[in-house]
């Protein structure tokens, strides 16, 4: 199992617990969200599965299309890649950064979080193991379904969408 820092609320590592020890409720790590868009201009959202093996937040709700956690000695721009490379199976691409914070969810839930995205047309499999389905959504249709059920959306990705929809919209 991986080494995974444990962080401050300014991103910098105070300790590091192995990948099975993370506690999600209550240890603070750096996350890695990377959001695909397809050449015509869908995101791509991912179904946030059910594990046993490294239990998940926000079970069944939609959320960024990626998800990782940043590993002990990797930078976040690795672990986006990494993330690319082993749940959407896609190589050789670049990941642009959107930003780097911290937050407090509704919920509660303390976060530091990097955002990527990339350009990409949806990959033919993914790994079933950390992305449950992915769904395809125009602008239009995201902000109507936010605004119809918002509890399909995981709280990270509606606080990510928040802070960066403007920015998603000039790719």
């Amino acid at each position: 199992m991986h080494l995974v820092d444990l962080v401050n609320d300014d991103g910098a590592v105070v300790g590091a617990k192995k990948r099975h020890d993370i506690q999600k409720l209550t240890d603070l790590y750096h996350t890695i969200f990377t959001i695909l868009i397809t050449p015509e201009k869908q995101l791509v959202l991912s179904k946030v599965p059910a594990r046993t093996d490294l239990p998940n937040l926000y079970v069944g709700q939609l959320g960024c299309t990626l998800a990782t956690i940043r590993r002990h000695d990797e930078t976040s721009d690795e672990a986006s890649l990494r993330s690319l490379e082993n749940e959407l199976y896609l190589k050789d691409i670049t990941a642009s950064k959107l930003g780097e914070y911290f937050q407090v969810l509704p919920d509660g839930q303390r976060t530091y979080i990097s955002i990527y995205y990339v350009i990409h047309a949806v990959p033919s499999d993914f790994s079933h193991n950390d992305i449950e389905g992915l769904q395809l959504l125009t602008h239009q249709e995201l902000v109507e379904a936010m605004g119809k059920s918002p509890d399909t959306f995981a709280p990270s990705f509606l606080a990510a969408w928040e802070r960066f929809n403007k920015d998603l919209l000039k790719v």
